[in-house]
């Protein structure tokens, strides 16, 4: 009967249209209540979920992410990385994968990247030329690079949830999160080749042109190297990491003459609410999942999947789609507070590493958010780009199907997530 409600009442909530915080917290309440359990206990659990400090880190990049949009910043990037890549065939299309795997090493967020980098791509590539719909597709297929480039706000929370170390899971993203860009790219390339889009020509920039471009953007491309160095030669961690973050962009935007006061004010008002709805919905979550745990449903759900099958390959595959699935319609930061815990056993018991299993879950839950026809990112870029959702999600199909060739590659090439971070001495 408390499991019933527990799982009955979320799912009551959420098709009513609660905000996803309130519907695990009431959820989690009818719980306690059902089972006599004393209220202090939900209190307990919401405290217990935010009180990490690695969770610091968290508001942190999102101001980060807010002060590029607000600084000018991505403009910069957008435009070195037209120089860069422009004049291969797809044009702009390459330019805005590349502009997103940059912003990506600054943000971390795949909703900073579409409504911040996404104004500006979907807008250039309309002055260009480009359909509304190709430009509107590959802004929000490109988005999902943000959460697997370190610094990654969702791999803090992982590691935060898991006891892994974040260093090795920013090490661990960075190969997964170039091979999206790869297969995104190739995607662009191949739909161009065939005739199925019509991109203009751009023409080759020259040498003086992108060194002017790269000039400009030389600041603001250091900031990944600045962070993830500092990093790894332990002269912070990542949560201090967010401190100079933060420091950098803001210091980067007023040497540049690309923020003002009022402008910093307005992004910090936009990343506090921006933290307290992710902090919440973690508390929340945490809430829900102590009911889960108490009722063994991790044990359950493991029992059940390694039931079905105890190859490694296809319990993988299994988790690959409930996890995809999931993602499309709730945030990746709640799933996480809920998935993780449930699957990290089922790992350990397959001989997964959990650095492996965070990107995994990771990259699978952010597919999740640029999948049709619900995923939260197609109605970021619709918002931003005034088109229908429905003429967006039927565009980025080919680019879902691309992210999740990665997403395969990924899972079942461990060595391409766990190099860098054995090269820096991790011992799994």
């Amino acid at each position: 009967m408390s499991l019933t409600l527990l799982l009955g009442g979320f799912a009551l909530f959420m098709t009513l249209g609660t905000p996803v915080a309130l519907a695990f917290l009431v959820a989690a309440v009818l719980y306690l209540l059902s089972s006599g359990i004393p209220l202090s206990v939900a209190g307990q659990s919401l405290i217990g979920g935010i009180y990490n400090y690695t969770l610091l880190a968290v508001p942190l990049y999102i101001l980060a992410g807010e002060l590029m949009n607000s600084g000018g910043i991505t403009r910069r990037l957008f435009d070195f990385a037209s120089a860069l890549a422009g004049h291969v065939r797809g044009g702009l299309g390459h330019v805005n994968v590349v502009a997103s795997i940059i912003f990506s090493g600054i943000s971390g967020s795949s909703s900073a990247d579409a409504a911040g980098l996404g104004r500006v791509e979907i807008e250039a590539m309309r002055k260009a030329g480009y359909r509304a719909e190709f430009a509107a597709a590959i802004t929000a297929a490109s988005s999902a690079i943000g959460p697997i480039i370190p610094p990654s706000i969702h791999l803090v929370l992982y590691a935060a949830i898991a006891e892994v170390g974040v260093d090795y899971l920013f090490l661990g993203g960075i190969l997964p999160g170039l091979a999206m860009g790869a297969c995104l790219m190739s995607v662009i390339y191949l739909l161009v080749l065939f005739k199925r889009e019509d991109c203009p020509v751009q023409e080759w920039a020259g040498m003086r042109t992108l060194a002017r471009a790269f000039w400009n953007a030389l600041l603001p491309i250091t900031a990944p190297l600045v962070i993830v160095g500092g990093i790894l030669s332990g002269y912070f961690t990542p949560t201090e990491a967010g401190v100079t973050a933060v420091l950098y962009v803001a210091a980067l935007g007023f040497i540049l003459r690309e923020l003002r006061v009022r402008q910093l004010a307005e992004a910090v008002v936009r990343s506090v609410h921006s933290s307290a709805v992710v902090l919440l919905i973690l508390a929340a979550a945490q809430a829900f999942a102590w009911g889960l745990t108490v009722e063994q449903v991790p044990e359950a759900i493991a029992h059940g999947l390694l039931s079905i099958s105890e190859d490694t390959t296809v319990v993988l595959a299994i988790i690959l789609v409930v996890l995809v699935i999931l993602g499309m319609f709730e945030s990746a930061s709640a799933n996480l507070v809920i998935v993780t815990p449930i699957l990290l056993p089922i790992a350990m018991q397959l001989g997964i590493d959990p650095v492996h299993l965070g990107i995994i879950i990771v990259l699978a839950l952010t597919i999740g958010v640029v999948t049709p026809p619900v995923g939260m990112s197609l109605f970021i870029v619709a918002d931003i780009s005034g088109l229908p959702v429905g003429r967006i999600a039927r565009a980025t199909l080919p680019y879902v199907l691309a992210l999740i060739l990665a997403l395969v590659l990924t899972t079942y090439l461990p060595d391409l997530v766990l190099l860098l971070p054995r090269l820096y001495g991790y011992a799994g």
